[in-house]
């Protein structure tokens, strides 16, 4: 799981920045730059995505009651094409949704796409986090807690990066419209999946409870 974020992380920027220079006249211009590439990268998704390591599918005791549970690991389903394939579709999507979504939301803000599309993506990958993980714990909580708050104190401390005049209610309900329109569909996707063709370790765990 950590593996297939650390590509998303990659792939969803590249798309935004494609249909950025597509729609803008193929401009040999980056969308994000500077302190933003680099806080992307480090301190708005490091916690996020890094704090997967305390994910668990199921416990120690089912661990050593059910044997098959380590096949699914030795055919290595959890890191293949088909699964690379998923995340590289769901990264097409949400880039695509965040970058034509904030042009049809915010038509007369070219100057304020950087801030927009930036808000929504940041949100996005948190929600992606909490959408993919099988047990939540405190600790993914306080990554994610303090992932946004630095965000938001970015945006106050760096005004050269984003324009804070133009943060109103109206701004913070279409980015949220936004992230929900990228993250919402790629969560449903899931969980339909999910029910109809459960995992291995879902289907041992299910037996477990009606044992």
């Amino acid at each position: 799981m950590l593996a297939q974020f650390v590509i998303h992380r990659g792939l969803i920027i590249a798309v935004i920045q494609a249909i950025f220079s597509i729609v803008f006249y193929f401009v040999a211009i980056p969308i994000y730059n500077g302190m933003l590439i680099l806080g992307y990268s480090t301190v708005y998704t490091n916690l996020p995505v890094f704090s997967l390591v305390f994910d668990h599918d199921v416990n120690a005791e089912a661990v050593m009651k059910y044997p098959p549970l380590y096949k699914t690991l030795q055919k290595g389903r959890s890191l293949s094409l088909k699964t690379f394939m998923i995340w590289f579709f769901k990264s097409l999507f949400q880039g695509c949704v965040i970058m034509l979504g904030t042009l049809l939301a915010f038509p007369d803000s070219f100057t304020n796409i950087v801030t927009i599309t930036f808000s929504a993506l940041i949100v996005t990958e948190l929600l992606n986090v909490y959408s993919s993980v099988h047990v939540l714990n405190w600790k993914m909580i306080c990554a994610s807690i303090l992932t946004l708050f630095l965000y938001i104190l970015s945006i106050a401390l760096m005004p050269s990066y984003f324009d804070t005049s133009y943060i109103t209610w109206n701004f913070v309900l279409k980015v949220f419209a936004i992230t929900m329109a990228s993250w919402l569909p790629m969560f449903i996707v899931q969980v339909i999946v999910g029910k109809l063709d459960p995992s291995e370790f879902e289907k041992i765990m299910k037996q477990q409870e009606h044992s």
